[in-house]
């Protein structure tokens, strides 16, 4: 595909968006699964995960997209072996 050019300081005003969503979403999972004193204020704590799981899978895609698209760096893999 060829790579489209825009200014590099907007492709990295996206990563950065990007990545803080990513990074929002880690932590907010991380949080409920460690401290049970957020459960409480949410009945439906499969839902609020579930939201947040789709925040991270939404930004990593988005992220993704701009790496390869944008720049000449391949996006990382997160493939594990088996």
């Amino acid at each position: 595909m060829e790579q489209a050019q825009i200014p590099s300081r907007y492709v990295k005003a996206l990563e950065s968006k990007y990545q803080a969503k990513i990074d929002e979403g880690i932590a907010t999972i991380d949080l409920y699964m460690t401290r049970a004193a957020g459960i409480g204020e949410h009945p439906d704590i499969l839902s609020v995960l579930d939201e947040y799981v789709s925040m991270v899978e939404t930004n990593t895609a988005k992220l993704n997209l701009i790496k390869s698209v944008f720049t000449s760096t391949p996006p990382t893999q997160n493939a594990t072996k088996e």
